[in-house]
């Protein structure tokens, strides 16, 4: 029986899982880990002692599991026969594609379509004898063959069920899916982490960088065309509104300069805005038909003081209807004022 004094990866070795080429040691046998790797022994379908970085003397005392289960007995060099791993503790980067096309039915239009999808992942194997139980097995290596077989046997199938049911729960559009593709790879990696804990393997990443649509599809790029159309008439309505508020507000600050400015040349000529009411309403009673009559007659506009007592409380009683605190204005802008108004809301003056 060959006995190997020393245990150690080859470092040509690029596996993410590589076993030692010989299986028969004796317990003085010298063990070599490097850093970011653990090594474990297997024997009979079970994962037995693991050792990380370091330099080790197998000896009965560090072996305990293996001892026990084959038997080796204490003191002085004994051989014994087993597997011994070397696994990698480094990060590992992988990118996967759906290897069939996902169907499901649309959330907001309600058609049938078909998609695939792509990304990467980013893992560490964090519990090596799970690992090793579990995917590993008798295999020599664990190389990118086999990840592409766990991943398409394991991981692919659970994700196109999550997929499909976070684009149902979420009422997510296939035309506005690429926006959300960091929200979705935030909710499929947590549904994914107990699946890759089942291998003893961690997920450190979970990226969905492209979902591909049916192009080639009529009904598909029918139902495109509609919601492009859709967008576009949103889009349209929302501009026509703002164009109206600014519109509307252009309006509103002319009138306010245009009533400030008036409220300027009146302070300038010195009269206000009721002494100009004043004049307006004395300028009617001078052109209705009495005055009239009145004025082809030679009387004149000054005889307006000497009318019936009648008429002159009537032209009082609106000089006084615009001074009443009912009808309060402006001065200086002339916009109507409340009975307990202390500034103009028109140009901002103070009233009192």
């Amino acid at each position: 029986m060959a006995i190997f004094e020393v245990i150690k990866k080859n470092k040509e070795d690029n596996y993410i899982v590589s076993r030692y080429p010989k299986r028969n040691f004796n317990t003085g046998s010298k063990l070599i880990v490097d850093e970011s790797e653990e090594a474990l022994f297997y024997s009979l379908g079970k994962a037995l002692d693991l050792f990380g970085p370091g330099k080790y003397t197998l000896e009965t005392g560090n072996i305990p599991l293996l001892k026990a289960l084959i038997n080796i007995p204490t003191g002085g060099k004994s051989a014994f026969t087993c597997d011994v791993y070397f696994i990698d503790k480094t990060i590992q980067n992988y990118r996967w594609g759906t290897p069939s096309k996902i169907e499901f039915l649309e959330p907001i239009y309600n058609f049938p379509i078909q998609i695939g999808a792509c990304g990467e992942i980013r893992f560490q194997i964090d519990d090596s004898r799970k690992f090793i139980t579990k995917l590993v097995g008798i295999k020599k290596n664990f190389d990118n063959e086999s990840i592409d077989d766990f991943f398409s046997s394991q991981i692919l199938v659970k994700l196109k069920t999550y997929l499909t049911n976070l684009i149902k729960e979420e009422k997510i559009s296939i035309f506005e899916i690429d926006s959300k593709l960091e929200s979705i790879s935030d909710s499929l990696k947590e549904k994914l982490e107990n699946d890759f804990d089942e291998f003893g393997i961690k997920l450190e990443k979970f990226f969905v960088t492209n979902i591909a649509k049916p192009e080639d599809d009529k009904q598909y790029l029918e139902f495109k065309e509609l919601y492009f159309k859709k967008g576009v008439g949103i889009a349209r309505a929302q501009v026509d509104k703002e164009l109206t508020t600014i519109e509307s507000e252009k309006e509103a600050l002319k009138t306010t300069i245009e009533a400030s400015a008036k409220a300027e040349a009146r302070e300038k000529q010195g009269y206000t805005y009721q002494e100009e009411k004043e004049y307006d309403i004395k300028g009617k009673w001078a052109e209705n038909e009495a005055v009239g009559q009145f004025n082809n007659i030679g009387v004149g506009l000054g005889m307006i003081s000497g009318m019936s007592e009648n008429v002159s409380k009537t032209v009082s009683g609106a000089f006084t209807d615009i001074n009443s605190n009912n009808n309060l204005f402006c001065k200086y802008c002339g916009k109507k004022l409340e009975s307990d108004s202390v500034f103009c809301s028109g140009c901002g003056k103070k009233v009192n």
